[in-house]
């Protein structure tokens, strides 16, 4: 799991609100007090799985590649990972190599997002906006020239699908 950049609260920040949080099937204080560290409102990811499919089962949406909420863009994934995995079903009659074939197309392309997402993705041009004018500006133009937001922009639309030529290519059911 990826907790970079997500600032650790002292155990006491939980530990009262939660204190009655006691049934037969979970007592929450001792989980709150063995807690290595512990995080207000973090946002965390899971390092990309080797493979998704096992056998006659795979996985799709955050099961398989649960990532920073930036951008819708785990739904959307999520929409795209189901759409795949119903051409690949409905085109191929052997099942398990249906199966890989959809592990082979969107485990990859997912990996790619995830882990682009700890760079802040689409919203790196807020963290490059700031490093420029850490003071302010008029103008999104005068910090970074509109060819360079279009770059970060389409790198990144073209990464999780969303580009034009992707969407295109996107046969009807």
């Amino acid at each position: 799991m990826n907790y970079a950049a997500v600032p650790q609260v002292d155990k006491e920040v939980f530990a009262r609100p939660f204190d009655n949080w006691k049934w037969g099937w979970i007592d929450v204080p001792p989980i709150i007090e063995g807690a290595e560290a512990v995080y207000e409102f973090p946002l965390v990811d899971r390092d990309p799985l080797p493979r998704w499919t096992f056998e006659r089962a795979t996985l799709l949406g955050d099961a398989a590649h649960p990532m920073y909420p930036i951008g819708s863009n785990g739904s959307a994934q999520a929409i795209l990972d189901a759409r795949y995995l119903t051409d690949c079903l409905t085109s191929d009659a052997n099942l398990l190599y249906a199966l890989r074939e959809y592990d082979a197309e969107r485990l990859p392309r997912t990996a790619g997002i995830v882990l682009r997402n700890r760079m802040n993705g689409p919203e790196q041009v807020m963290q490059m906006a700031e490093d420029r004018a850490p003071n302010g500006f008029a103008h999104i133009d005068d910090v970074i020239p509109r060819e360079q937001l279009e770059a970060v922009s389409l790198r990144y639309k073209r990464l999780a699908g969303f580009d034009r030529d992707s969407v295109a290519a996107v046969r009807p059911a």
